[in-house]
């Protein structure tokens, strides 16, 4: 399914993995939970740009959307409760080299978190979904997260 507005646009593929494959990266991310300040980037991702999901998402990409994609780099990531991200667009700061994101949901237990762009796309996040959007060219954010850790596969895909 495709998502728009203006000029956000945001694909969105419900069940892309199926419950026990999200278990099995779920349990890969130590939980964090409620911090007062922003945890650093280093200590809430985990590195997995060679594991076998970065093949599967970009075949299961390139053959649905018509695309040849490579891969940057892809993290298990945990925004912690009481975390979130501001807007922001990957067009410096380290992430030059990236053009299209994708973000794998591997829960869905906690409240708020919700991914967001600037022209007005929410999407609550399903374990499973996988989403696909222009990285470099939607301002997209994510809502303060509540209760649960919000844990994810985050893929930077190569200009």
């Amino acid at each position: 399914m495709l998502l728009s507005s203006g000029n956000d646009k945001v694909y969105v593929f419900d069940n892309f993995l199926k419950e026990k494959e999200c278990e099995k990266y779920l349990n890969s991310i130590p939980d964090i939970g409620f911090q007062n300040n922003s945890v650093p980037w280093d200590l809430r991702t985990i590195d997995i740009t060679n594991d076998p999901i970065v093949e599967k998402v970009k075949n299961f990409l390139n053959k649905n959307l018509n695309l040849k994609l490579e891969i940057n780099q892809a993290q298990l990531q945990n925004h912690n409760i009481n975390s979130f991200c501001d807007l922001h667009i990957h067009d410096g700061r380290g992430r030059e080299n990236t053009k299209y994101n994708s973000l794998i949901y591997l829960n869905d237990d906690f409240d708020g978190g919700e991914f967001k762009t600037k022209e007005g796309i929410k999407i609550k996040p399903k374990k499973g979904m996988l989403t696909f959007f222009r990285g470099d060219k939607v301002w997209h954010g994510v809502e303060r997260v509540y209760l649960q850790d919000r844990k994810t596969i985050i893929l930077w895909w190569q200009k």
